[in-house]
């Protein structure tokens, strides 16, 4: 029986920390340890955790130096088999989620990394599936962070490199995919993804950071091929005054 890692990092996010808080706690699957990683919130959080407790294996609150060191507190405090990064805001599709993630790692023991799709709010607040990319070699992500379910040890060889305060995450993937682990897509919805982030609110900041990424990981053609697609985005976004 597999042991699943859910952490979560937050700061001054108490509405949003609640919301994601019980989506794991109603989770049906019982081998789920939960690990809160905060900030050092004055919101109430902390009330909220501690009101919480029970449910919660592990928590800390401190200052950190950004999402990815905190990310990377998380990682090192768990002791699960996988491991799940669902920040505040973000919350599992249904119930029984973890569960049949459960049941698809268990019959595709050759994948380290296992992702699904997304449902986001459309602009009259229903909810609407986003397909996550087979497994391949981007430009940028090819499925969101929090669908993805990773194997500890791939967390403990390479933890997210802080100096990237947006795009640490493609990083890292790239650093597996390169090193031969292997990928599977989930094809159904893992989380409903809150869109609020720092990388969705300030999206050409996080672009320049990927072209930084593709720099120092990817070489040859490819390298080639994802700076011109980034180098394009970017220069639409400006044309239209995006940021």
């Amino acid at each position: 029986m597999f042991k699943m890692s859910i952490v979560t990092v937050t700061l001054n996010h108490r509405e949003l920390l609640e919301c994601t808080m019980l989506s794991v706690i109603n989770q049906t699957y019982s081998n789920i340890e939960y690990i809160i990683v905060d900030g050092g919130s004055t919101d109430h959080s902390i009330e909220l955790i501690k009101k919480n407790e029970s449910h919660i294996t592990k928590w800390i609150t401190e200052k950190d130096e950004g999402i990815y060191d905190a990310m990377n507190k998380g990682a090192r405090l768990a002791s699960g088999d996988y491991l799940c990064f669902l920040n505040s805001g973000d919350m599992l599709v249904s119930d029984n989620t973890i569960e049949q993630v459960v049941k698809d790692i268990a019959s595709g023991k050759d994948a380290s990394i296992f992702y699904g799709n997304i449902c986001v709010k459309n602009s009259e607040n229903a909810l609407k599936e986003k397909k996550a990319s087979e497994p391949t070699n981007k430009q940028r992500m090819f499925f969101c962070h929090q669908s993805a379910f990773v194997s500890i040890k791939w967390l403990q060889k390479y933890p997210f490199d802080t100096r990237y305060k947006m795009s640490a995450d493609l990083k890292f993937f790239k650093q597996c995919f390169y090193a031969d682990c292997v990928f599977k897509h989930l094809d159904y919805p893992i989380v409903i993804y809150d869109r609020s982030g720092i990388s969705h609110r300030n999206r050409n900041a996080g672009l320049r950071e990927n072209v930084a990424v593709i720099k120092e990981m990817d070489h040859g053609i490819s390298r080639l091929l994802f700076l011109f697609l980034l180098y394009i985005v970017l220069y639409w976004r400006m044309l239209n005054n995006k940021s």
